[in-house]
C-alpha cells in the first residue's frame, strides 16, 4: 500500500485536486490490503466510473491502473477496517457499515461533514447519498437470502445494518454480509469509461497500422503479393499458349 505522505501528496485523477484537500468522507481508498495499491481518488467520482461507466465490466485502480477494483473505503473507515475495528472509541458516530453493491465491497464511515448526512437512519442515508441510490424507492438491502429493507413494518433498520457490519469487520470477512440492490439517481458523473474506450479503439487502430508496417509483416504482405503475381502471370500465359496453338494448329477434322 502506498504511504499516506505520498499519497496526500498526489493529486486526484479525476478532479486533479490534491488528495490531501479532499474530505475523508468523500475520499475514496481502493484495495487498502493490497501491498501495491491502496490508492486514494474522489469517492463520488471513482463510483460513478465503476457503476457508469461500462457497468458491468471489471474496473482497474485509476492511479495504479494495474490492481482490479474490488474493495472501496472511504477516508475514515480505511484505516479501521485493516485494523478489524468497525468503530471508534465511545464514538457510535464513528461506526461503519460495510457492504456489497454490484461487484464492489464498500466499507462507509457514519461521520461526515456533509448535511445530507442526517442523525435518524444514518447508515441507510449514508448508504443512498455514496451510492446514488433512492433510499426510500426502489432500494433493497439483502441479508442472508432475506430482505430486511424496506421493512415491512416500517422501522430503521439502521442499527441492525451497523450490528452486521460490525460483526463482518471484525471477524475480518471477505465478503460483508449485506447486499445492496437498486439503480443509481446519479449517472455519469465521470465518464472515464466512455473516454478510455474511444482512447483504445484510436490506438488499436494505431497499432494495427503500426503492425501492418514492420519489416515482417510487409515481407509477408510482399511474399503473398509476388505469389499471386506469378500464379496468376503462368495462367495467363498459359491461356494463351494455348489460344495461340489453337489459332496455328486447328484441329483437324476426319472425313466420315
Amino acid at each position: 500500500m502506498t504511504t499516506s505522505s505520498s499519497a496526500d501528496a498526489a493529486l486526484c485523477p479525476y478532479t486533479l485536486k490534491p488528495i490531501s484537500s479532499i474530505d475523508k468522507s468523500e475520499l475514496a481508498v481502493i484495495n487498502p490490503e493490497e501491498s501495491e495499491c491502496g490508492h486514494k481518488c474522489s469517492l463520488p467520482h471513482l463510483i460513478s466510473y465503476i457503476h457508469d461507466a461500462s457497468a458491468g465490466s471489471t474496473h482497474s485502480c485509476p492511479v495504479c491502473l494495474q490492481s482490479k477494483v474490488t474493495v472501496v473505503c472511504d477516508g475514515n473507515a480505511a484505516d479501521r477496517v485493516l485494523r478489524g475495528e468497525p468503530h471508534g472509541e465511545n464514538d457510535a458516530q464513528e461506526r461503519v457499515v460495510c457492504l456489497r453493491y454490484g461487484p464492489i465491497h464498500y466499507y462507509l464511515s457514519l461521520q461526515s461533514t456533509s448535511s445530507r448526512i442526517t442523525a435518524t437512519s444514518c447508515a441507510l442515508s449514508r448508504i443512498g447519498v455514496v451510492l446514488g441510490v433512492d433510499v426510500k424507492h426502489g432500494m433493497k438491502i439483502i441479508h442472508n437470502g432475506k430482505i430486511i429493507y424496506p421493512d415491512k413494518t416500517n422501522n430503521d433498520v439502521s442499527e441492525k445494518i451497523l450490528s452486521i457490519s460490525s460483526l463482518d469487520i471484525a471477524k475480518k470477512r471477505k465478503k460483508p454480509s449485506l447486499v445492496v440492490i437498486g439503480i443509481r439517481k446519479q449517472r455519469q458523473l465521470y465518464s472515464q469509461g466512455s473516454k478510455s474506450n474511444a482512447a483504445a479503439g484510436v490506438q488499436g487502430v494505431i497499432f494495427a497500422i503500426v503492425g501492418m508496417l514492420t519489416t515482417r509483416a510487409l515481407w509477408s504482405n510482399m511474399s503473398r503479393g509476388i505469389g499471386w503475381t506469378i500464379n496468376t502471370s503462368k495462367s495467363l500465359l498459359g491461356a494463351l499458349y494455348l489460344f495461340a496453338k489453337s489459332m496455328l494448329y486447328p484441329p483437324q477434322h476426319r472425313d466420315e
